[in-house]
């Protein structure tokens, strides 16, 4: 069924266009197509919504399901998990939760995901015989508990250096202390390989299931690595029985043909063919060590110089390798299909990476992909169908491939109009009729917890099912444009007039000059020049800058900081900021001469028209080094006592993937989320995603001290940028057009923050006797606020009930079963606050 969403795809791409001129139907999929190309997903759901209620199960609704999220009917298997396989039988699969010696090995049935059973214990491997398994359990000891506590209060201390240096400590006591287990899938029955004292890193099974190979060794000294060797555990024998003796690194175990061979990597840069019935090893220079799914063959990559080239070994013909391909420009991660006659590789011909594939034999070599993002991690579901990877390595999102057409289509989403659902991991069935994703469906790359979700690529998604997903998504899009409409209404007429003077010269004019200053990393003579720069033009708008100086990494260096005083509240401060520094390899157009050049403009048009509370337009040295202007700053803002009670962090702003102006809401705080959405609609261009994601950026010095207070903008899709940190970061590859529509729905997101009342603070809500609930909170700090909104409700309508009061206190009195309340202010404007305060009803009797 991998072949029906191939084919929904080239209905989409190239018979519409041909058939609307005289088919209704057609037409108004076009309509909606359209619409919902320029952001206007309101009218595109009503226009897709007309099309699907009422027919048949035909194309147009598969069409519909692919526009508008998932083609397959997907499952959640669970909230968290990695390390995702399935078995060769296909009856089942199998995923892990936590780490380390805490970790669950979890089987699920094949079918539709439901547990079969969970055990302590990871590096799970289904027998390619069906029925057993194997895994690894740790016992902990004192040495491992005590490693462990030091590891956590180096991160505590956030010296991670240490920390990672510490966690080869812990791993190689794990290893000592990790027994191999052997599972009968049908009884739940273990049964231990008597292996103590060595240790144990990978396991592999032989094809008839009766052997266990693993890599494995004796420690010489606890305190260091010991050798290494592949080792034997035949269910016939009583004790393990070594392959190898030479005791280097061993890695990516793998059994070949029938039983008769063993592979696996050497150190960084050897491949070893073993002869199992011989004895024989064959060693080869070569990285990325790979094998088809019947183990017929291996594929692995030779580095000499420029040129990489691309090896097929097929071990029950010959060990001679083949050269498949041969590249003068970078190759990695080869995949074999199923039979082992086909390889595809990421190949980068010019900027970013594409799939290419070719036959095992070195004929009928293509390009399999053209996108200007990055094509990552192919592999074959089928001999005939490739899935790839889109985006940044952090980020990405799966399509599959025809390889005989080329044709391309979207596997996995969310079903969601606004938020990024990113793709970390990918396993399919042997029939490829399933598929396990893990996946931060919720757009959530924050918390830990990545969820798992199985894919029916044999099942495509019904009519009603699709009719409720597009209700939603028409719900939730009506309903986040009536509340955007609604926040902005006291002020957007002089909202338009600021977003309306945004000067698309000086944004390139700022460019320009930032970007001639070359890197601007902090080691680098250009970031002195950015500094001097940014202070004499913020000068010029009529500020006077503060220099933050300091000396990260040796370096010196400063942050340059405008201050814009409130003028009804100047003690509350937003902060609006952006990192000038670049990467060390260029000058960096856009991460981060983008974010800078629309922070300028921003700080110029509120020159003259300063709000209600303070805005500091800060900008951020030493980011590419560890984000150390911005802990600087926040170090400063903490000492000194100031008020911060919401961010703007913008990070990359200018580069465009197709001809949609775009960009991604990097959020820690929905209710200033759901504020940029809404100045994106109503006074730009600009279409917005959004994904909950600050780590490892600016916005995350924020959180440290100020909790969720953080929104921004940065890099569609989350970094899908191909010359990000890269020296062909240029200004060539910035969108101008997306620059100032970027820009005037920063400067709207900013004039409503700080025009409108923060987040409460102090709030509770305690239960009485009678049932009553006493709600009371701090008063506003804003000056002119008269109104405070109360909404309460039960736990699966928490917003159910409104009411309006005038103090900061209110007594609910028919409670029973409200369980959650929440509270912003309204100021004499009629400006609501941008983010609700909420709370829990204790019970205080």
């Amino acid at each position: 069924m991998v072949r029906l969403s191939i084919a929904v795809l080239s209905v989409v791409l190239g018979t519409t266009s041909l058939v609307a001129q005289q088919d209704p139907r057609a037409r108004l999929f076009e309509r909606g197509r359209r619409l919902w190309d320029s952001g206007a997903y309101t009218e595109a759901l009503e226009a897709y919504l007309r099309l699907v209620r009422g027919a048949e199960e035909d194309e147009f609704l598969r069409q519909v399901a692919l526009a508008t999220g998932e083609v397959h009917e997907v499952d959640s298997v669970a909230a968290d998990g990695h390390s995702v396989q399935f078995s060769a039988d296909g009856r089942w699969a199998a995923y892990e939760t936590g780490s380390s010696a805490s970790t669950v090995t979890h089987i699920i049935s094949a079918v539709d995901g439901g547990e079969v059973t969970r055990f302590p214990g990871r590096n799970f491997i289904f027998s390619p015989a069906g029925g057993r398994g194997a895994y690894l359990t740790i016992e902990e000891d004192e040495e491992l508990r005590r490693v462990r506590a030091e590891i956590d209060e180096l991160m505590a201390q956030r010296n991670r250096r240490a920390a990672f240096q510490l966690r080869g400590r812990a791993a190689m006591i794990e290893a000592r202390l990790a027994r191999v287990m052997v599972r009968d899938l049908r009884t739940q029955a273990d049964n231990p390989l008597d292996l103590e004292g060595m240790v144990k890193t990978e396991l592999a099974f032989s094809g008839d299931g009766n052997t266990i190979y693993f890599i494995g060794g004796r420690p010489e000294d606890p305190n260091e690595p010991p050798p290494l060797d592949v080792y034997a555990f035949s269910a016939f024998a009583a004790t393990s029985l070594p392959l190898t003796s030479d005791g280097l690194p061993k890695s990516g175990l793998i059994a070949l043909a029938g039983d008769a061979f063993l592979a696996f990597a050497l150190g960084a840069g050897r491949v070893m063919v073993h002869d199992l019935n011989t004895g024989d090893m064959r060693s080869y220079d070569g990285t990325a060590l790979t094998s088809a799914a019947n183990g017929s063959a291996i594929a692995f990559l030779t580095r000499d110089g420029n040129v990489t080239t691309v090896n097929v070994v097929t071990p029950a013909r010959s060990l001679e390798p083949v050269v498949v391909m041969r590249r003068d420009h970078p190759v990695r991660s080869p995949a074999l299909s199923p039979d082992g006659r086909s390889v595809a590789v990421q190949v980068m011909p010019a900027h970013d990476w594409e799939i290419a594939v070719v036959r095992s034999d070195g004929t009928e070599e293509r390009l399999l992909t053209s996108e200007i993002q990055h094509d990552r991690y192919a592999r074959f579901l089928t001999n005939d169908v490739v899935m790839a990877a889109k985006g940044e390595g952090r980020h990405l999102r799966s399509y599959l491939y025809d390889i005989r057409t080329g044709e391309a289509v979207k596997l996995f989403h969310n079903n969601t109009v606004r938020t990024i659902a990113p793709e970390y991991e990918w396993a399919a069935n042997a029939d490829a009729t399933k598929m396990l994703i893990v996946a931060e469906r919720d757009g959530d790359t924050v918390s830990p917890e990545r969820g798992v979700y199985l894919v029916h690529l044999d099942r495509v998604v019904g009519r009603q099912d699709l009719v409720v997903r597009l209700e939603a998504n028409l719900g939730a899009e009506r309903d986040l444009r009536a509340r955007g409409a609604a926040m902005f209404a006291p002020v957007r007429d002089a909202v338009a007039a600021l977003t309306e003077s945004v000067s698309d010269a000086r944004l390139s004019e700022y460019q320009s000059v930032l970007f001639g200053f070359d890197s601007k990393h902090v080691t680098q003579p250009g970031n002195l020049l950015a500094v001097e720069y940014l202070a004499e033009t913020l000068r010029g708008f009529g500020y006077e800058p503060e220099y933050q100086w300091f000396e990260p990494r040796g370096a010196r260096s400063a942050n340059v900081v405008a201050t814009l005083r409130g003028t009804e509240h100047p003690a509350l401060v937003y902060v609006v900021s952006s990192h000038f520094d670049s990467n060390q390899r260029g000058p960096g157009a856009d991460d981060n001469t983008s974010g800078t050049a629309i922070l300028l403009e921003a700080a110029r048009l509120f020159a003259d028209h300063p709000l209600p509370a303070t805005v500091k337009f800060a900008f951020f040295t030493g980011e590419e080094a560890g984000l150390l202007g911005s802990r600087e700053f926040v170090r400063r803002a903490v000492r000194d006592g100031d008020l911060l009670v919401g961010a703007l962090n913008n990070d990359m702003l200018g580069w465009a993937n197709n001809h949609q102006l775009d960009n991604t809401i990097r959020y820690s705080n929905a209710g200033i989320r759901d504020l940029q959405h809404a100045a994106a609609f109503l006074f730009s261009d600009l279409i917005t995603y959004d994904a909950k994601y600050y780590k490892s950026t600016d916005a995350a010095a924020y959180y440290e001290e100020y909790g969720d207070i953080v929104g921004g903008i940065g890099s569609y899709p989350v970094l899908g940028n191909p010359h990000y940190h890269q020296a062909t970061d240029e200004l060539s590859t910035i969108n101008q057009d997306l620059m100032r529509e970027t820009a005037k729905a920063n400067i709207a997101s900013i004039a409503l923050l700080a025009s409108s009342p923060s987040r409460l603070n102090g709030l509770t809500a305690r239960r009485e006797t009678g049932g009553r609930v006493a709600v009371q909170w701090s008063p506003s700090p804003e000056v002119g606020v008269n109104t405070y909104v109360v909404v309460y409700g039960p736990p699966h309508d928490p917003m159910r009930y409104t009411m309006r009061v005038a103090e900061p206190n209110v007594t609910i009195r028919a409670a029973a079963g409200i369980t959650d309340v929440a509270v912003r202010a309204v100021n004499g404007l009629g400006l609501t606050g941008w983010d609700w305060a909420r709370t829990a009803v204790a019970d205080g009797r």
